[in-house]
């Protein structure tokens, strides 16, 4: 994934760094539920044949999305598991966005996409295209992944807008690999990975490795900064059609959340204590709509007073877009307000 704050021309690789650590403990799926998975999710994937695509970058699209409330962008790759538009990606590609656009690069065609449900833990998300319609699907693998096997990795390198391969082969699976960004800041640890010799950039997140057969094996998740020793890891195709199964039909748990959270449209200081101080109002967003400015106090939400940022943040994580609640504040020049306010939509966790 790329960000760029707007009008600042900086680039900052928000995850891309990775440093090999000990053997994962998990096991990778012999690829024996595969047909089951896409037989859930089938619109476009005939897995009675599972023929490949007659261009191995069918089946890959391109993601844009808004980062926060208009204060960057981020760009990276998906694959298209059905024709009416369901598309995996990295979560870490749409993490924070409060819009996201997927290109497909065949036709050029836009579609504007929500989020059905995402794994954090995983580093999967699942979208849904909008008004999309006999896309072209990305075949998958049945057969487990081996060390030594070619691999081709394809993705939107760099933000670049079209699509790149590089080749490599398979180094290792089950690998567990800490994940932070190219600051050292946001690190995470990612389990049954592949590891690949293939130099994965920003960008290519989301994208896809194929073996010699064009068939998906795994999904770009991030790459090594050692120019000396270039790598790619993805994670196991398997894992993430579990994951697009489980979101699809409904059954979220400790990792796996569904759809997007209903939000303010405000920032709120994370250094002071006690009740909300907002520092931030979005022109045109739920909270400037119901008259909240930018240098109040938010005492209470949906009936519960508030007693600080991340308890606003519990709240709001209850609702939905479009649900209507009651808010009370006090501005700047000490006058308290109360007022019923729809919710917009909230950057993604």
């Amino acid at each position: 994934m790329l960000r760029t704050k707007w009008g600042l021309g900086l680039l900052a690789i928000a995850v891309a760094a990775t440093a090999l650590t000990s053997p994962a403990i998990a096991h990778a799926d012999d690829g024996s539920e595969n047909a089951g998975i896409l037989g859930t999710l089938h619109t476009g994937v005939d897995t009675s044949t599972n023929t490949p695509a007659a261009n191995i970058t069918d089946g890959l699209v391109l993601i844009d999305t808004i980062v926060g409330y208009d204060d960057g962008a981020a760009a990276g790759t998906g694959m298209v598991l059905t024709q009416t538009g369901i598309v995996i990606t990295n979560h870490h590609v749409v993490a924070g966005s409060t819009s996201i656009t997927v290109t497909d690069p065949a036709t050029r065609k836009k579609y504007n996409a929500d989020v059905l449900g995402y794994d954090s833990t995983h580093d999967v998300a699942v979208l849904q295209l909008g008004g999309a319609s006999r896309l072209s699907t990305i075949t998958v693998s049945t057969q487990p992944v081996t060390s030594g096997a070619s691999i081709t990795a394809i993705g939107n390198a760099e933000g670049g807008g079209r699509l790149v391969t590089v080749t490599g082969k398979v180094t290792q699976v089950n690998m567990t690999v800490q994940v932070t960004g190219e600051d050292g800041t946001g690190s995470s640890t990612l389990t049954n990975l592949v590891g690949t010799t293939a130099p994965l950039v920003p960008g290519d997140s989301g994208g896809a490795m194929f073996d010699n057969s064009s068939r998906v094996i795994a999904m770009n998740v991030a790459g090594s900064t050692n120019a000396h020793r270039p790598a790619g890891f993805g994670i196991p195709i398997v894992t993430a059609l579990k994951i697009a199964n489980a979101v699809v039909t409904g059954q979220p748990n400790s990792t796996i959340k569904l759809g997007r959270t209903g939000g303010l449209g405000i920032v709120v200081s994370t250094q002071s204590t006690g009740s909300p101080q907002i520092q931030q109002v979005v022109p045109g967003g739920a909270a400037a709509k119901a008259g909240i400015t930018a240098g109040s106090t938010l005492t209470s939400l949906d009936g519960v007073e508030l007693s600080s940022a991340d308890q606003l943040t519990s709240i709001l994580a209850t609702h939905q877009p479009g649900d209507k609640v009651q808010a009370s504040w006090t501005d700047r020049n000490g006058r308290d307000h109360t007022a019923t306010v729809t919710l917009g939509v909230a950057p993604l966790a």
